[in-house]
């Protein structure tokens, strides 16, 4: 691997040993789990013809993905105890397994038995990869590393589901596609257990430290957690009812639909690549408190665009734009609150903010049936709103820069 750091700054109180090589072997790692997480959702009609069951039974799929990958307290609890390089290495065993049986099964039991397997891989790869990458960078410089490896989410709807669907639509069969992903997956397996040095958990010669679970009740967790939550739970209630939303009010198309996931591809990008140019410079709680301040406002003013398309379109990238920057800002934040328990923290983070999408994906549809997009919208800024404040209340940076 290429062994220039990213940065060196012999001031800082921690050193940046971190290469180009390492961050883009860590991210290539992340960008073959989430192009193997994200094609669930465009291919849920073809499975359903060559699985022979319904739409209904094939969303299941994404049922058993998303419940195994809240198993992400366990990767960081193991990425803390045995080393994140080793767990992430389990990780992409697990996506090489999964990948696997998707590829060879002919019948639904095994390929739900494949999605189970690559929910459990992103559980165990994603906190552990970011507690690596936090571990080889000062964090002064953690939010460009960080955001660097969340454009993999972005990248993986247009460098991997994009032509893995036109695969599929050329081939007539999804195997070739898990084919694929298998080989991405094989690689940068290789990558990661050969390519990436071990990050020692203490310094050689001593006895490693009993560590203190109590970290996790300190205020500035709690108040990364329930930032996370609440503007999850914010953010879908607008992104639930968006397609009913355009279809009702607008009488959108399916081609004006897909022009919008179009734009939420853009958004995704162009936010975590800023994260990634200024997370650092102005500040990680800065940038987390007014990202989160302009998602909410932008909720708010979405109702504004109700019926008028070219309003919409505008309003509905700002929102999705200053919500990834403000998702990716907070990863780095996440990661300085207690340093000692990283991998733990970061697992929690996401645990909970998918928590909190869940609980919007619950209320969103009712709501806006009986009470319309404005208290839609105006709910959903609230709730990001509230997760500002416990943010702002409670969150200290426990490292320096």
């Amino acid at each position: 691997m290429e062994s220039t750091p990213i940065n060196t700054s012999p001031t800082l109180g921690q050193a940046d040993t971190l290469t180009s090589g390492q961050l883009a072997a860590v991210t290539l790692g992340r960008l073959a789990l989430n192009v193997a997480y994200r094609i669930v959702y465009p291919l849920q009609p073809f499975l359903a013809g060559r699985l022979h069951v319904d739409l209904r039974t094939v969303s299941a799929l994404v049922t058993v993905q998303v419940l195994a990958s809240v198993a992400g307290p366990l990767g960081g609890a193991l990425a803390d105890a045995r080393g994140e390089r080793t767990i992430m290495a389990a990780g992409l065993v697990l996506l090489c397994c999964g990948a696997a049986l998707c590829t060879l099964s002919t019948t639904f039991g095994g390929f739900l038995a494949g999605y189970a397997l690559i929910g459990l891989a992103v559980a165990l790869y994603q906190p552990s990869a970011q507690a690596y990458l936090s571990a080889r960078t000062s964090y002064a410089r953690r939010g460009r590393a960080l955001g660097v490896f969340e454009t993999s989410w972005a990248g993986a709807a247009l460098l991997g589901v994009a032509p893995l669907m036109q695969l599929v639509q050329a081939t007539g069969d999804t195997s070739w596609s898990f084919g694929v992903i298998f080989l991405a997956a094989l690689c940068s397996l290789a990558l990661v257990r050969f390519g990436l040095p071990q990050a020692p958990p203490h310094p050689p010669g001593t006895v490693r430290p009993r560590t203190d679970w109590r970290a996790l009740r300190a205020p500035s967790v709690l108040g990364m957690l329930a930032l996370l939550f609440c503007s999850a739970l914010g953010v879908d209630l607008v992104f639930i009812v968006q397609g009913a939303w355009l279809k009702t009010s607008f009488g959108a198309t399916e081609g004006q639909l897909g022009q919008v996931f179009a734009l939420l591809g853009v958004a995704e990008l162009g936010g975590s690549l800023g994260s990634t140019a200024l997370v650092d410079r102005v500040g990680k709680k800065r940038a987390v408190l007014a990202g989160y301040t302009l998602t909410a406002v932008s909720a708010a003013l979405l109702p504004l665009s109700d019926g008028r398309w070219l309003l919409f379109l505008p309003l509905f990238f700002l929102f999705d734009l200053c919500f990834e920057f403000s998702i990716v800002s907070a990863f780095p934040l996440a990661s300085g609150v207690a340093p000692a328990l990283r991998g733990t923290v970061l697992a929690l983070c996401v645990l909970m903010s998918g928590t909190g999408r869940a609980t919007g994906s619950q209320l969103a549809e009712p709501l806006w049936q009986s009470r319309g997009i404005w208290a839609t919208g105006l709910l959903s800024a609230a709730a990001t709103l509230l997760g500002v404040a416990l943010c702002w209340l409670l969150v200290r940076e426990a490292e320096e820069s």
